[in-house]
């Protein structure tokens, strides 16, 4: 009984957290990169700011696995996970965000709605992925800023 009690309220205190999280979609074309280093580094530091706000990261049109230079700069840094598999942008992705954040255009099947951002702008030069990420923490910064403030 006294297991049954305890997973029924982890089960509460799961769903009251849920509750409470806002949520942020970024998206690019493959969902293996740009997507990838956003919603990394915004959860990092929406952590640390203890927000309660989490990013995910989608593709338009999905690579099978994260790129290969991506693995090596989230490796670099610790935050890599070797669970993620990218994972095509849904209108329910959209309909539930928060706020979407586009490295790339919606596709056109794609319904918009709410709070919609472009970095479509923010792009690696000359494939230099620690150049990106710090382009991407950038803009991250005075967005964890805005939402500190909420």
């Amino acid at each position: 009984m006294k297991s049954l009690y305890l997973t029924i309220v982890g089960f509460v205190l799961y769903g009251v957290t849920n509750a409470q999280t806002n949520q942020i979609v970024f998206v690019c074309e493959h969902g293996s990169a740009k997507s990838v280093i956003a919603a990394t580094y915004f959860n990092k530091l929406a952590k640390e700011n203890n927000l309660p706000w989490e990013a995910v990261a989608r593709g338009t049109n999905p690579d099978e696995e994260i790129s290969p230079k991506t693995k090596q700069l989230l490796v670099q840094d610790n935050l890599f996970d070797k669970n993620f598999v990218p994972q095509k942008l849904s209108q329910q992705d959209v309909n539930e965000a928060n706020q979407v954040i586009l490295f790339y255009d919606l596709p056109k099947t794609i319904q918009l709605k709410g709070n919609i951002q472009s970095w479509q702008k923010v792009q690696a030069q000359n494939e230099n992925f620690n150049k990106l990420r710090d382009d991407i923490v950038l803009k991250i910064t005075p967005l964890i800023d805005s939402l500190k403030k909420r």
